[in-house]
């Protein structure tokens, strides 16, 4: 069901967003692109790690949900509240001023409602509501898909399509905060000093995780805007940014499916052998699909990027080269991403925050020498290395440090599945056959292999 709405909710959202940006311009979305990421790389400050300790602690001890959820929730709402005040002073030192202040102060109160829905969700999870988490991991989007369409209607601009954003947001917030009611009952939040510093040093290692993850995440478009003077930073953002939106489209799939496995791996965090069980079953879920969205983004690239009729050829160019690269990425944490879900969720939060730590730390060094002469191509490429050298160190952890060992049969045959389903797809794609039946095709072949190697069967087996 979760998989199912995202997929449709979300690619009308990306469809919707990139005639947004072929209407508003490269630069001008360029602009509200690198003002978006910038409050994202300290959202932390607006979480503080509330989120994943909500979720680890109560899918493990759903009896604490009435001690905990009062100060949890007067905590999120603090923070969700001085995170935007924050963010505005940190956009006047690093130089934004005026009018990029105040759309800065609007996309981060954005930010916090959003932050807050991720609290309730958290609940959710915790309590095994997937159901209810499917539906909220879609509500805003689909406010908002209504609202943007008719200003599409009409006449947009950066500050409606904010404005939008803040509205659905905010609609969400009050039906999530029903729901939560209805079904926990009315809790009445509160604020005890001395229990709120216990539960901010038990959070502090996700807080730690989310601010890593959030810089890794949006660090390649602050740092294009920012490296690149004058209008060209804002207009090579936007460039990279309608690549990477169907990137984030595609992930989208992955952060549907890892939270239901976060909980359930933190449900079972005392049992090596249910924690095996889970990542052999759990794998095959997350990698499969991906591997076919990687390969088709790999493929067929232009064919995503139809809604720019009004970019430049040399730019169109660019983005369909930056997609490919970044479709790599996709592959990537397609197999591995599950990886670092386990360790989050089992207490081993510090060494994938190290990890993370060196990732972004490659990967500004790289964009720092790069992106003033490659400009996006350089952020692409520098995406899909920080992500290789992350999963390869999950690998190796688990290998040495962990009880459950990394699941190296189901690992040897997804990776023998992307092999020769890379090839057949890259062959077919040689073919006078339309690129639409080719596709449908490789889709079907796909999931002949999977059937073969196993992985269906096993998945079925698991369940």
């Amino acid at each position: 069901m979760a998989v199912l709405l995202n997929l449709l909710i979300k690619t009308a959202w990306i469809l919707v967003n990139n005639r947004v940006q072929n209407e508003i311009g490269h630069t001008r979305f360029g602009l509200y692109l690198a003002l978006y990421s910038f409050g994202f790389l300290f959202l932390a400050l607006a979480d503080m790690g509330i989120n994943q300790y909500t979720t680890k602690t109560l899918a493990a001890q759903p009896d604490l949900l009435k001690r905990l959820f009062p100060s949890l929730f007067s905590l999120k709402v603090a923070f969700s509240t001085l995170y935007p005040i924050f963010m505005v002073g940190a956009g006047w030192v690093v130089g934004y001023r005026g009018e990029e202040l105040y759309l800065l102060l609007m996309l981060c109160v954005v930010h916090s409602v959003l932050q807050i829905n991720f609290f309730f969700r958290a609940n959710f999870q915790a309590f095994q509501q997937f159901r209810f988490d499917a539906l909220a991991s879609v509500l805003d989007r689909i406010l908002m898909l209504g609202i943007v369409i008719a200003l599409l209607c009409t006449e947009i601009n950066v500050e409606a399509y904010i404005f939008a954003y803040l509205a659905s947001a905010a609609l969400t917030m009050i039906v999530l905060y029903f729901f939560i009611v209805r079904m926990f009952g009315f809790i009445r939040p509160t604020w005890d000093a001395a229990s709120m510093r216990q539960l901010l040093k038990l959070s502090f290692p996700f807080a730690l995780i989310t601010i890593l993850y959030s810089i890794n995440d949006k660090v390649d478009q602050v740092l294009l805007e920012r490296l690149i003077p004058g209008d060209a930073g804002e207009h090579e953002t936007g460039i990279y940014g309608g690549a990477y939106r169907w990137v984030d489209a595609v992930m989208m799939y992955l952060w549907t499916v890892l939270p239901i496995f976060f909980a359930k791996f933190a449900h079972h965090v005392e049992d090596p052998k249910a924690l095996g069980k889970l990542l052999k079953f759990g794998q095959p879920i997350a990698a499969i699909p991906m591997l076919f969205a990687g390969m088709f983004g790999i493929l067929y690239a232009e064919k995503l990027l139809f809604q720019f009729t009004d970019s430049l050829p040399a730019d169109l160019a660019k983005m369909t080269l930056c997609l490919r690269i970044l479709f790599g990425a996709v592959l990537v944490n397609g197999i591995f991403a599950i990886y670092s879900t386990l360790l989050t969720s089992t207490n081993h939060e510090r060494f994938v925050s190290r990890m993370i730590a060196v990732s972004i730390v490659m990967n500004i060094t790289l964009n720092c020498i790069f992106i003033p002469h490659y400009g996006a191509l350089a952020a692409a490429c520098n995406t899909v290395l920080s992500f290789s050298l992350l999963s390869v160190s999950y690998i190796w952890y688990m290998h040495f440090k962990l009880p459950v060992k990394p699941a190296y049969g189901t690992l040897a045959r997804l990776l023998g599945i992307a092999i020769v389903f890379g090839l057949s797809f890259w062959g077919m794609s040689l073919s006078p056959l339309p690129w639409w039946l080719v596709s449908a095709l490789a889709g079907l072949l796909l999931l002949g292999i999977s059937y073969f190697a196993g992985m269906l069967k096993m998945n079925a087996d698991a369940e």
